[in-house]
């Protein structure tokens, strides 16, 4: 689908976490075989466990006709958000942002960064903050796209030691054109 449909952008319920979670593990699968075994296992724990546990995290869905098609996680600026990464960064993050494969193109995950940028924004931020890697060039597009620049002094290796975790962040002076 690539015309944009209208959402109800909303936090999550708590009977709605296991349908996130299982959104979330489908958006994600297309990269499956490149992440090879064990570290697709690692990453499908982590998205369960992070929408499961995720300490101080906003759960935000994108809601059409009463199904979800879109989830991400935002955490406020905290220490240890990274297992590998010592350092605070200091504006939101958004985390596992994933949208339904097929509703792909329709909008749905810049309707999600928009919403958390302007939550950023409503707390008094002057920045929104993701990780992402090479392995996702379609969420690397995405972000550049809408302006995201790269942020190396917040990168870190991933679990599977090979893997870069590229830092990026959104400057919110200008507000949010998209």
């Amino acid at each position: 689908m690539t015309t944009a449909i209208e959402l109800q952008i909303r936090d999550a319920r708590n009977v709605e976490r296991e349908e996130a979670i299982a959104l979330t593990i489908e958006a994600y699968r297309q990269y499956e075989d490149g992440f090879g075994q064990p570290f697709w296992s690692q990453y499908i724990s982590n998205i369960r466990n992070q929408w499961e546990q995720g300490k101080d995290a906003r759960r935000i869905v994108a809601e059409h006709d009463g199904k979800l098609l879109g989830a991400v996680l935002l955490y406020p600026p905290q220490e240890g958000l990274y297992e590998k990464l010592a350092a605070v960064i200091p504006y939101p993050e958004v985390r596992l942002l994933g949208v339904h494969p097929g509703y792909r193109g329709s909008g749905i995950a810049t309707a999600l960064l928009r919403d958390c940028a302007q939550r950023a924004l409503n707390s008094g931020y002057d920045r929104l903050g993701l990780h992402t890697s090479q392995r996702m060039p379609d969420a690397v597009r995405l972000y550049r796209k809408l302006g995201f620049e790269r942020a190396p002094e917040f990168d870190f290796p991933a679990a599977d030691q090979i893997t870069l975790v590229e830092a990026y962040r959104y400057s919110l002076h200008n507000g949010i054109p998209w």
